[in-house]
């Protein structure tokens, strides 16, 4: 019987020992782009978001190797939130079918800290693929 209490005993205590359960925090940081070529805004541009980068992460990579995707809307605006705080590049890709050659890119590095700019809204702007 002695034996028993200490084996549930102890298989109690290391249930509760296990790892904590993650807390999820909600950051209040955000950042909003507009796109725009040539002042006019282009619409519906995909904008990839590789986080803590220290230098520019180039046009060429796969999808995949971003950490975050958004697009801008019909009014070329576009928001991703929550956002971890460090320096972040944007990497935005789109369709101009005023200007040939129509693909359109541009880039971005962004800071976003707690105790510095929480929340950005700010332009990229786009230029022809060359």
């Amino acid at each position: 019987m002695k034996h028993t209490f200490f084996a549930v005993f102890g298989a109690l205590l290391a249930a509760g020992c296990g790892p904590a359960e993650p807390i999820d925090l909600a950051l209040p940081t955000q950042i909003c782009v507009k796109t725009q070529h040539h002042g006019l805004p282009v619409a519906d541009c995909t904008i990839y978001v590789k986080w803590n980068a220290d230098s520019f992460p180039g046009y060429d990579q796969p999808p995949g190797y971003f950490d975050a995707v958004f697009k801008t809307d019909k009014n070329a605006r576009g928001c991703i939130k929550p956002v971890p705080e460090g320096r972040h590049w944007l990497v935005a890709i789109g369709y101009d079918s005023l200007y040939y050659p129509h693909d359109v890119m541009g880039n971005l590095p962004v800071t976003i800290s707690l105790d510095g700019t929480v929340k950005l809204d700010t332009i990229i702007y786009v230029t022809e693929k060359h």
